[in-house]
């Protein structure tokens, strides 16, 4: 069964850029809140992934 919070993270990130920089610092944080919440039902493949997505979230918020 896929972790619902980490789809929603993917698509988060993916839809990052779309508004003005508060907005994005406001995305960010939600994000970064998913992404610990899918933390704790992943899997070690899916934990990975959100290494990935972390990654990307700290290029987008640089």
């Amino acid at each position: 069964m896929p972790n619902h919070m980490l789809q929603q993270a993917r698509q988060a990130i993916q839809n990052l850029g779309n508004g003005n920089r508060k907005q994005n610092d406001e995305e960010i944080q939600s994000i970064q809140s998913s992404i610990q919440a899918a933390y704790e039902q992943c899997s070690p493949e899916e934990e990975q992934e959100l290494r990935e997505l972390e990654a990307k979230l700290q290029q987008h918020h640089s």
